[in-house]
């Protein structure tokens, strides 16, 4: 009898238990948000579809007047993303005397500063801030043609046109949410209607060539180097060269029958500094460089060659190293792996200033 008792005490137990769970669970419902069914300014957006992007500041001194701007009689600073075989490049459509054409540009910036927005930008009642504005209203939003900043990406035939957006004033400074939303007024092309862009993090909005080229010459995984070659002012003429087999630690050098036995843990450290290289700047083509005496690139006062082999894969690498710059703590550089003539950091350079007899070898028994 007492189990038929406990029994009934625990199913009032669970009823009871069950209402403010239900009640939760109901809340919860109401106040969860489905992701995937928010609309979209871009609805199915994806990069994969990109071949181009068009990036487009007006310019100042631009008509003021609503209705006096339109997007054909704007003039704009402009800069062009293209997708090449080798990867994202600078065009030089729309500034054909782009002296930084042809240079790679950071495939990184491009999804984070213009992929990712596109694909977030929402456009619900929560987001609309004027629907159908005016020219005037426009104006007042910075999302009128002579002051909008334009995102454009073509597909990858070049002629159609997958996303077009304008992109007009903080929402702080135009007095909209300030202090408490973090965002910027935007609109799509041939719609009026103005939204509030609630920004994840800041947008770094620029047309500036050089702040979208990818300044990294290559990366290398240090036990993949079979061969390091050295030759700077401390070596004169003569070139060191070290080498190791596959699946060897030790480096030797063959031509080095005047000097001790090469320093393992020296030999090393050079290698590792030359697993990521990236110029510090990227300043024309090596086709325009100019006399390269003059810089120091020929003969170069430092020649570096990296071989590395992975499986079957066997690729070389050279850095030259020119002049310094006037008054900057940079030297001129070319590398195999790029076009361009570029500039390294001092520092990186002094690394390989070495006395390499001195340094990379053991004296030699007597």
């Amino acid at each position: 009898m007492s189990l038929i008792k406990s029994n009934i005490t625990m199913a009032v137990l669970c009823v009871a238990l069950a209402v403010p769970t239900a009640l939760q669970l109901q809340s919860e419902a109401e106040s969860f948000v489905d992701v995937g069914r928010i609309p979209l300014m871009f609805d199915g957006f994806t990069a994969d579809n990109v071949g181009s992007v068009q990036l487009a500041q007006p310019l100042d001194g631009q008509p003021t007047q609503p209705g006096r701007a339109q997007a054909d009689t704007v003039s704009y600073k402009q800069l062009v993303l293209a997708l090449t075989d080798a990867g994202w490049a600078l065009s030089n459509r729309g500034r054909p005397d782009l002296p930084l054409a042809g240079a790679p540009a950071m495939k990184s910036r491009i999804e984070a500063d213009v992929f990712e927005h596109l694909r977030s930008i929402r456009k619900d009642p929560e987001t609309l801030v004027q629907p159908a504005a005016t020219e005037q209203q426009l104006a007042e939003y910075g999302l009128d043609d002579a002051h909008a900043f334009v995102v454009r990406c073509f597909d990858r035939t070049g002629k159609t046109i997958v996303a077009d957006l304008l992109v007009g004033q903080d929402a702080s400074k135009w007095g909209k949410g300030s202090g408490d939303v973090r965002g910027v007024f935007v609109r799509q092309r041939g719609s009026n209607d103005v939204v509030l862009y609630e920004l994840p993090k800041p947008w770094r909005r620029s047309v500036k060539p050089k702040e979208w080229v990818d300044r990294t010459l290559f990366r290398l995984e240090p036990d993949k180097v079979r061969r390091l070659a050295i030759r700077n002012g401390a070596t004169g003429k003569r070139t060191f060269v070290f080498e190791r087999g596959p699946n060897q630690m030790r480096w030797e050098s063959r031509d080095a029958a005047d000097l001790g036995a090469p320093r393992q843990a020296e030999i090393e450290g050079l290698v590792q500094r030359l697993r990521y290289v990236a110029a510090q700047s990227v300043k024309k083509p090596l086709s325009r460089a100019g006399d390269m005496q003059a810089l120091g690139l020929s003969p170069p006062q430092i020649t570096l060659q990296v071989t590395v082999q992975d499986g079957n894969d066997r690729r070389q690498i050279t850095l030259e190293v020119g002049g310094r710059l006037p008054e900057k703590n940079e030297h001129f550089l070319t590398c195999s792996e790029s076009k361009f003539l570029l500039t390294w950091p001092a520092s990186k350079v002094a690394q390989f200033e070495l006395d390499v007899a001195q340094r990379l070898f053991d004296p030699k028994p007597k």
